[in-house]
Parts: C-alpha cells; structure tokens; sequence
C-alpha cells in the first residue's frame, strides 16, 4: 500500500535487518518474526529461507512479504499493478527479460538477483579476517569485547563457547548444507 517498502525492516546501516525483535509491518503491527539479514544470500546453497525454511528459493522468498497480512498487505496481482504503474519500469523489463511485460515470476526474479548482489566484502569481520591466518585468532581492528563476542561464536559449548558455527557455517556465516 505504499507505506513499507522491502529496505523497512531491511535496513542497510543495520546489515540489511533491523533492531527491532519483532519487525513492524505496513499497519504498525508486530510480524511473526524479527527480519532476517539479507547479506550473503546468494551464498546460501541449502534453500529454506526464512526463519521457518518455508520458502525453497529466494525467488520464491522475495514475495511473500507482499503477500503476508501483517508486513505488507498485499497481493501478487497489487504488487503487479504497482510495479506496472512506474513508466520506467516497461525499459527495464526489456532490458532484463526481452519484453515489457510485468509478471509476478519477472518480479521475483528481479528481486532475487538483487538480494543476491548484496555481499560483504568490506565489513570490520571482513578487514579484520584479512589481517589474520585464522578465523579463530584475535582481530587487531577488533576491540576486546569484539573478539570475545566472535570467540563465542566459533567456540564449542564444552569449549565455554555458543557454538553458533555449528549452523552459521562457512565464513560467510550460511549454511553450506
């Protein structure tokens, strides 16, 4: 409806999530679930996005926030209309897909890519990881209290660590599997 757009929740200065624990949706309203950085996606071989893995692909994934009641609202056939109504959008479609025509797939699949062009490469992790042999070493650009926090990360539970590696895996923290 106009009120919330994708970058809402999906903030860039906070990694393409927000701080909220719940996001808020186009009424104000609470949605099921905090939003999920967007950073990377294209990394993520396994699928099942969402918290709840319910989506299959991220094609799949970028429309069902239009869809939902709570975050945006709307219907695919809305989202089309909307889309259809921007004169700039007709030379784009062309230019990606041959034709003019605004499809729902089309939609998808242009989000899609978008989000897959979202990647770190130039974070504090990522200046800091550069500096050192090991993921597990200290970071010299990192603070104390930084590299604790990373340590807890990678660390077993026996090991005093959250094991949080243990699913978060592959250094650009998806899973591989």
């Amino acid at each position: 409806n106009g009120i919330v757009s994708c970058a809402s929740c999906h903030q860039q200065d906070k990694g393409f999530s927000d701080d909220d624990v719940l996001s808020k949706g186009f009424e104000g309203g609470d949605t099921r679930r905090h939003s999920m950085t967007l950073i990377n996606a294209r990394f993520y071989q396994r699928g099942r996005f969402f918290w709840d893995e319910r989506a299959s692909t991220l094609e799949e994934q970028v429309l069902e926030p239009f869809k939902d009641p709570v975050e945006m609202g709307m219907t695919l056939d809305g989202v089309v209309a909307k889309v259809q109504e921007q004169t700039y959008y007709p030379q784009l479609f062309l230019n990606a897909f041959g034709t003019e025509d605004v499809t729902s797939d089309r939609i998808s699949k242009a989000l899609a890519q978008f989000v897959r062009s979202i990647v770190s490469y130039s974070s504090k992790y990522d200046t800091g990881r550069a500096l050192v042999n090991t993921p597990g070493a200290n970071f010299p650009n990192f603070t104390d209290e930084e590299n604790l926090g990373k340590n807890l990360f990678f660390q077993t539970i026996p090991n005093g660590g959250g094991a949080c590696f243990g699913c978060h895996t592959t250094e650009a923290f998806i899973s591989a599997n």
